[in-house]
């Protein structure tokens, strides 16, 4: 879309001087007569693609902030009220997200000049992900937008629960192991090697745990910073390696699935994103085939993506959707015998969500299982390995005194 820079008069004949994006010149005086200004003069100025970014405040919204975006909309949408002044709703009180609402008067400025709603949204992909463009499209063909919406909100509000229980299982356990690290990381370089000058002096006879914890202490000094640095490089090849490499992605993706414990949950959370934004895209109207495109990058593992792609090609060449899911293991029983029955009764939709809804209440408890276990298994873990330096340390101690 171009973007002016005009010159205009309001009321009380103050001229004034901005610039704004609008379809055409015509399109940019009927913006600015909304505002109560009238247009004097306007040249189109050619500007970059980063330019555009950061004009339009295309950028990163909090999803609590898109939840009460949606939700007014919803509620203003079901009660009558225009979009355009749904849309306008808050703008002029301000106080809720800066960046959200810069994007709202973009949003509003290019409904105003005759896009679509959808068309509006797709200008801010940071903000507005294809699958919320494409739920608000088909809200918009089907005349569901009132309830596109209010589908949206329930979205992000499931979103936000979901990503709350993956804190909550990965917190705590980030939180000891790295404490416990640090302390153990100290102990083996600083106090240890203290301890060991002190038993060469005595010449006391060290036992098999003692030569052991020493000979360690002594590695950890000495090659410390390599240990330091490969973690380093580890870390950073686990976050950035997957964008470089698709054959590193898919072997990371596999072994984290194989993880004990872990390897179950996230197999049930991946389940659980495929399940609700496939029951939340067709039940707005978006056809089958499209919503399993849109939902292959939204599953969080590159094996579920491979299996959904898999899916969409059977589909595609007209196989039922059970069938197809029945001849992968990533797809649970009970996934596969929900769709079947789906598509038996033409009611796919609601079997999806039925399913959406098993997960929602079966990944929660399994998060709270995991927590039940992994909590006292790290207790135990780092008592024992407590009582292990302990023991090492009193026992050439213990030895000297016997001897005495």
């Amino acid at each position: 879309m171009p973007l002016y820079q005009y010159t205009a008069v309001d009321e009380s004949g103050t001229e004034l001087r901005g610039q704004m994006e609008a379809v055409n010149e015509a399109a940019l005086e009927s913006a600015l007569s909304g505002k109560g200004q009238w247009l004097a003069k306007a040249n189109e100025r050619r500007i970059s693609a980063a330019q555009t970014v950061r004009l339009r405040g295309d950028r990163f919204v909090p999803r609590r902030a898109l939840i009460e975006f949606f939700l007014q909309l919803h509620l203003q949408l079901r009660a009558g009220v225009p979009l355009l002044n749904a849309l306008s709703f808050g703008l002029e009180e301000g106080g809720g997200h800066a960046g959200l609402q810069v994007v709202q008067r973009d949003v509003l400025e290019r409904v105003r000049a005759g896009a679509s709603f959808s068309e509006a949204l797709a200008v801010h992909p940071r903000t507005f992900a294809p699958l919320v463009v494409n739920l608000i499209r088909a809200g918009e063909s089907s005349g569901r937008l009132a309830e596109t919406c209010g589908e949206l909100r329930r979205y992000f509000e499931w979103l936000d629960r979901l990503m709350a229980d993956i804190r909550q299982a990965l917190l705590y356990p980030a939180i000891v192991l790295g404490v416990t690290t640090v302390f153990f990381f100290v102990m083996f370089t600083t106090l240890i090697p203290r301890f060991a000058a002190v038993l060469s002096e005595l010449k006391v006879r060290l036992p098999v745990l003692t030569r052991l914890l020493l000979d360690l202490s002594a590695f950890l000094t000495k090659y410390g910073w390599v240990i330091g640095a490969a973690l380093v490089l580890a870390i950073v090849a686990i976050k950035w390696g997957p964008k470089w490499s698709a054959r590193f992605a898919r072997v990371l993706d596999s072994a984290k699935l194989r993880l004990p414990f872990f390897g179950p949950l996230l197999h049930l959370l991946c389940q659980s994103r495929l399940a609700q934004n496939l029951a939340t895209l067709y039940s707005s109207g978006v056809p089958l085939l499209e919503a399993l495109n849109l939902c292959r990058p939204l599953v969080g593992n590159r094996l579920m993506e491979e299996a959904v792609e898999e899916l969409h090609g059977g589909v595609n060449a007209g196989r039922p959707m059970h069938e197809v899911m029945r001849e992968n293991l990533l797809f649970s029983r009970l996934m596969v015998q929900m769709v079947a029955v789906g598509e038996g009764s033409g009611a796919l939709g609601e079997s999806l969500q039925h399913v959406a809804e098993y997960y929602n209440d079966v990944v929660p408890r399994q998060v709270k299982k995991f927590l039940t276990v992994l909590e006292p298994a790290m207790i135990l873990s780092l008592i024992g390995l407590v009582g292990i330096v302990a023991l090492a340390v009193f026992l050439p101690i213990a030895d000297m005194l016997s001897a005495k």
